[in-house]
């Protein structure tokens, strides 16, 4: 997970060191070349419904989360957006709040999910104007708040919320993409395992979209890079090549119907792809926070809803 300020080159340094902290995932420090490695064969991961991998735990951490570099410091913001590249009205509206994603649910309100940096878990809260007001903790399989589980990746599959996200983050031997759905947005039930992130590395923050010919693409975040992967279903996904352009991206459909990728470095940076292999570079979305902070992560195009969030420093 993930979907971590006086000077810049410090706070860059701090969020490359924290690459594994999914409560701000791993901000890439330099903006390399955009060249896309050799894909790989991947690994086929099938839906495993009972998978322990998956199996919701009661939430055993307590008290605020004191890393300075991680969700207790930072903020989530909300801006607008008519093209997904120019932003205006960026308003902080929730502290000690992480790896913020949204989505339109399919009664009109606009659910924005993010990790507790006070009381840890995925929260769930309700954007309206300029603010955001907090439901409470997600529930997974009958668990309220359970634990291990960030990165949230919220996206509408008909008129249910279906959310892909890390489990086991407290536990590294036993990561995984998992994906669950919800008729409410807050109640969520397990589908499956989406990829099984053993031996894979540090990998954190899914994002999820569906393509025009019925398929699906998943980004991931690799360190400083991102991790593709592809599925026929939108359950279980084939993880193929890497791209060096940054890490914790955001995969959204752009105005035209292209691909737009945005990923971490040096700021929220924006790629499309008519193909979902070759990318263009667009442009640089985000480079500082509405309080000035140069920590800015973890972006969310919200579709439907002219709204884009992210996330940023205190």
């Amino acid at each position: 997970m993930s979907r971590r300020e006086s000077r810049r080159d410090d706070v860059l340094v701090a969020c490359v060191a924290m690459l594994a902290v999914a409560c701000g995932g791993s901000k890439a420090a330099t903006a390399p070349s955009p060249v896309a490695s050799t894909p790989g064969p991947g690994t086929p991961v099938g839906i495993v419904s009972a998978s322990s991998l998956c199996t919701a735990r009661p939430n055993t951490m307590t008290g605020p989360a004191t890393d300075p570099n991680g969700p207790a410091f930072h903020q989530v913001v909300v801006a607008r957006t008519t093209d997904g590249l120019t932003l205006t009205d960026a308003t902080i509206v929730q502290s000690a709040a992480s790896v913020p994603d949204g989505v339109r649910a399919a009664d009109g309100r606009t659910l924005v999910y993010y990790v507790n940096g006070l009381q840890h878990g995925i929260w769930v809260g309700v954007v309206s104007g300029a603010s955001l007001a907090p439901i409470g903790p997600i529930t997974i399989d009958g668990v309220r708040d359970p634990g291990g589980v960030v990165d949230p990746d919220a996206y509408r599959v008909g008129d249910r919320v279906r959310l892909a996200y890390l489990a086991g983050f407290t536990t590294a031997s036993e990561r995984a993409i998992c994906i669950a759905e919800s008729d409410d947005g807050v109640t969520f039930r397990t589908l499956g395992l989406a990829v099984d992130l053993r031996g894979l590395g540090t990998v954190t923050d899914p994002s999820v979209v569906r393509l025009g010919d019925g398929t699906w693409l998943m980004a991931l975040s690799a360190g400083q890079q991102t991790m593709i992967a592809r599925s026929v279903d939108g359950l279980a996904f084939t993880t193929g090549e890497r791209l060096t352009y940054g890490g914790v991206p955001e995969v959204a459909i752009a105005p035209d119907g292209a691909v737009r990728l945005y990923v971490c470095a040096q700021g929220i940076v924006a790629y499309r792809s008519s193909d979902t292999f070759t990318w263009t570079r667009e442009q640089t979305v985000v480079t500082r926070g509405p309080n000035g902070s140069m920590l800015v992560c973890d972006p969310s195009l919200v579709s439907g809803t002219g709204t884009f969030v992210y996330k940023t420093g205190t």
